[in-house]
Parts: structure tokens; sequence; C-alpha cells
């Protein structure tokens, strides 16, 4: 059964990377999108939360809780809008980095056991983004480049800070408070006119919004159901894998189809570096 979440999320979050890339490549409004991820987020995972509920009677924790939700505005908001300038299967590639730093944060906060494997796999998460920078040098490439890599440190962070607040809340429980209500509350508040702009992304694209903030929540659930079931490493390495997924319909379905070879070599790069970073030896 593991295995089929560990798919399901894989599938999901194809579709949904295809479809904000189809939406946000026109110069959407990255802002009122992320508003919209949470927003929707939000309501989704309510249920969850309330068959679910066990959170924390600790002001730090809480604390914590609001950081994390600081830091999703930032994530979110550098990765769309890095997916205004950026193909999805580079935005994948680079997004990969995550892991990277993810694992040198939590040798130094966390105390975890180094491996060579790990190192292999950095090595080449890291190789992947020297081809896409190498090869990539458009003006809105490097945008794109800069903005993902950024997002990469938050998405990192945000990582670590989940693992430790996981001992005080329920999955489904910091999943709605850390994750999504924070974020949507935050995002309002400091986005400037965010009235109007929320308003005219709904009125323009309703339809292709919430068909992708759905598929991200829902891939959401299906990850951490797929973790509660199996051990960690496995089920992120099913799920790395659909990015070859994202190449295969970038190309057949949005017709991005430039440096074929390049947007290959990196995501096979990527790939291979997420399997070494989740394994040992």
């Amino acid at each position: 059964m593991w295995f089929f979440f560990a798919a399901l999320t894989g599938t999901l979050y194809t579709a949904e990377t295809l479809l904000g890339r189809f939406l946000l490549r026109s110069q959407k409004d990255a802002w009122a999108f992320s508003f919209f991820y949470s927003l929707v987020g939000t309501v989704i995972t309510l249920p969850f939360m309330l068959a679910d509920l066990r959170v924390s009677n600790e002001l730090g924790a809480w604390s914590l809780a609001i950081l994390v939700g600081v830091l999703i505005v930032c994530h979110n908001l550098l990765l769309f809008k890095a997916t205004n300038h950026l193909e999805a299967s580079l935005i994948g590639a680079l997004g990969k980095l995550r892991l990277a730093w993810v694992l040198v944060l939590s040798i130094i906060f966390l105390g975890a056991a180094f491996s060579w494997s790990q190192l292999a796999g950095t090595v080449l998460t890291i190789l992947a983004g020297v081809v896409i920078i190498h090869r990539f040098k458009r003006p809105q490439s490097m945008t794109g480049i800069i903005l993902i890599v950024a997002s990469t440190i938050f998405a990192a962070l945000i990582i670590i800070t989940t693992k430790y607040l996981l001992h005080s809340f329920s999955v489904a429980s910091l999943t709605f408070f850390a994750t999504f209500l924070p974020a949507t509350i935050l995002n309002f508040v400091l986005m400037p006119k965010a009235s109007t702009r929320i308003k005219k992304l709904f009125r323009d694209d309703w339809r292709i919004v919430l068909l992708a903030c759905g598929l991200g929540t829902f891939a959401n659930l299906a990850l951490n159901k797929a973790l509660s079931l199996h051990d960690a490493s496995s089920v992120v390495i099913i799920s790395e894998v659909f990015l070859i997924l994202v190449l295969v319909g970038e190309h057949t379905l949005l017709k991005e189809k430039e440096q074929l070879w390049v947007k290959i070599l990196s995501v096979a790069l990527a790939i291979l570096g997420a399997i070494f970073i989740q394994i040992r030896f």
C-alpha cells in the first residue's frame, strides 16, 4: 500500500508542476497563486486535521510553527516566481538541491550521521545545477535559476523545522496549522494590493488555479500517508523518480523542447543524486 501512495504522490506532483508551469510561464501573478495554494490547502486539510487533532501546549512550539509559515511564504513565492522564467524539468532538477542542504543542516544541527553515499548524492545534485547554469544563460533563465536555488534553502529549513515539530503535532495538525493556515494569512497581509491581485487571478484563471492547488494539497497528503506506512528513504526515492514524467510532459504537452539532451542529463543527475542522498553505505 505504501508504494501506491508514493506513486500517487509522484503523479500528483507531476500534474501540479506542469499545470503551474502552464499558468505561470505567461507571467501570471506568482504571489497571488501562492495565496491560493495556501488557501486551497487550508480548506482541504481542515477535515484531516479535525480527524487527527494533536497540538502542542508550549508557546515555543507554536512560535516555531508560525516561523514555518513565514518560511513557506518565502519558499512558495520564490518557487512560483521561478516558474515564471524556467521550465518545469529544470525547476525539478534544481529543486533537488534542497536534499543537499537538508543533509548539511541535519549533520550540523541534528547530529545526523555522515555517509559517503550521501556525499556522492550531494555532488550529483550540484552537478545537475552546474549543467543547467552552464547551458541556460539567458537573462530570464538566470533569474529563474537564482530564485529556485534560493527557494531550496528555505525548503531545507522548512524540512528541518517540521521534523522537530512533529514531536509535538500530528502530521495533519502540523500540515494545517504550520504549512497552510499561517501562509494563507501572511500571503494576504504582506502582498501589495492583495485583494485586487487575488480577484484578477481568480477571474482570469480560476479553473486551472484551483486544480493545480488541489493537486498540490492532495500530493502532500499522499506523501504523508506513504511516510506513515513505510520508511522515508523508499518513499522519497519512488516520488523523486517521477521527475522523468515532468520532463516528458513538458516536452509533449507544453512544447518546451529547447536543449532536450541537457535537460535529460540534468534530470538524470538530479534523480541519481536524490537516490544516493536517501540511501546509506
